[in-house]
């Protein structure tokens, strides 16, 4: 028991030493597959910006601001419109907060 269990253990750490770059990356893409939400938006030169009837770039949890209040928006740390937030009242502030489903 104990020599398999020895052999899985090297068998997974010669995995990870071998792994490509890009493999051991594609776990931290986060913000990288939105670069949008990294560079400031004109005209008020913020990150996060409305598009239509919805904000773009919003984080979850954060404070809205006084014209988002009551408003959706879409979270700057998952895939694009994958993750709806509505501006809402919680316990001391506006803030950004996931919209239940079902």
């Amino acid at each position: 028991m104990r020599t398999v269990f020895t052999a899985t253990v090297a068998t997974a750490c010669l995995l990870l030493v071998t792994l490509p770059p890009t493999a051991a990356a594609a776990g931290t893409a986060g913000t990288a597959a939105r670069p949008y939400c990294n560079e400031k938006h004109p005209p008020k030169n913020r990150y996060y910006y409305k598009h239509r009837n919805h904000w773009d770039c919003v984080g979850e949890h954060l404070t809205c601001s006084r014209e988002q209040r009551g408003a959706y928006g879409y979270s700057m740390n998952h895939a694009p419109h994958s993750r709806k937030l509505k501006c809402v009242f919680w316990t001391d502030a506006y803030r950004w907060k996931p919209v239940r489903t079902g």
